[in-house]
């Protein structure tokens, strides 16, 4: 594991190059888009909305998205929400990656995401975690329906990204799995106080498993692994508290995790450096300088809180907008360093 803090003083000035370049050639040869597109999976019964950043082409096409002519077909990236959030609120990343010829799936998770209304949106689903790897297992299969893209992707290696409870989806696609017991234990001790995760659990205010159901899910645990995910990128994951060592143990891909040091809603502890000590060879970046659990999620003006934390309103010192082109640096630095 390498650990990294970074105070997010001094860019990168190749990646600065990098992303001036890119810009010069977005307004010249290609037009940034994003579009939404409704699937359903009916193994589960379930619909899953995606929404796509991508390069599109000048000229128009028959199929749904029209991508650029330039498009590379192996570079594809999905990225996952935190829980009752929505892919609508990452468009600093989905749009910064689309820049760099990615195309860009943002899975919105029925049950949780409330771009599906409000009447849909079920409290208990963020206990059935075993759901977010089907959305997005269902989502790289969906790259392939005809008539999506007039261009044929490669879904064979694909990288993942993911915040809070994306970030754990994203780490359950590569085989983390949870340890039965290890978050009522965790959240009922007094190093738990100050994680808001732990308030998740008790929504729902269900009984003991029984044997069988226990069964039940570590099968589904074992189906939460995709061998198409080559890649994983974490944004402050969460369920660290819950999470076997064993099974991070297990993850053999190329994983990088950002994680907020002074958090505000997951200890850094706890969680990204958990994963971080616990999967070999991951790469551990610590945001410092006061960012919060939710800088990792477009700027923005609501007022709405989580669990008492402000979704929009950062401390006093701290620049969300800054703080994400130097997350980004992080971020393209691990996708070139490994090739992808």
């Amino acid at each position: 594991m390498n650990l990294k803090i970074t105070n997010l003083c001094c860019a990168s000035l190749m990646l600065f190059a990098l992303f001036g370049s890119v810009q010069a050639f977005a307004s010249s040869a290609m037009e940034l888009k994003t579009t939404e597109v409704d699937f359903f999976n009916q193994q589960v019964n379930r619909p899953t909305k995606i929404k796509f950043w991508y390069q599109s082409g000048a000229e128009p096409c028959k199929t749904t998205i029209c991508l650029s002519p330039k498009q590379r077909s192996h570079r594809v990236a999905i990225i996952s929400h935190g829980a009752f959030g929505s892919p609508r609120e990452m468009n600093w990343l989905g749009y910064a990656l689309a820049s760099q010829g990615w195309v860009v799936a943002g899975v919105a998770h029925y049950g949780e995401s409330w771009v599906y209304g409000p009447e849909n949106i079920d409290p208990s689903s963020a206990m059935r975690f075993w759901q977010r790897p089907q959305d997005v297992s269902f989502a790289i299969d969906s790259l392939s329906d005809k008539g999506l893209f007039n261009t044929s992707l490669k879904t064979d290696k694909v990288i993942m990204l993911g915040h809070s409870s994306g970030g754990f989806t994203s780490l359950a696609m590569a085989g983390a799995n949870l340890e039965a017991g290890k978050s009522e234990t965790y959240c009922a001790s007094e190093k738990a106080k100050d994680d808001k995760g732990c308030h998740y659990g008790q929504q729902s205010k269900r009984k003991p498993m029984s044997d069988e159901m226990l069964k039940k899910i570590d099968l589904l645990q074992e189906q939460m692994r995709d061998e198409r995910v080559v890649a994983v990128i974490a944004l402050d994951p969460a369920l660290g508290h819950a999470v076997s060592e064993q099974s991070l143990e297990s993850i053999k891909v190329p994983t990088l995790i950002l994680g907020s040091v002074e958090n505000d809603f997951l200890p850094y502890i706890a969680h990204s450096k958990y994963y971080a000590d616990h999967i070999q060879g991951a790469n551990l970046v610590g945001i410092e300088q006061g960012a919060g659990h939710f800088v990792y999620i477009d700027k923005c003006d609501s007022e709405r809180e989580v669990n008492g934390v402000s979704l929009c309103k950062d401390r006093e010192s701290v620049d969300r907008k800054t703080i994400q082109k130097q997350i980004l640096e992080h971020v393209f630095g691990f996708i070139y360093r490994n090739g992808l």
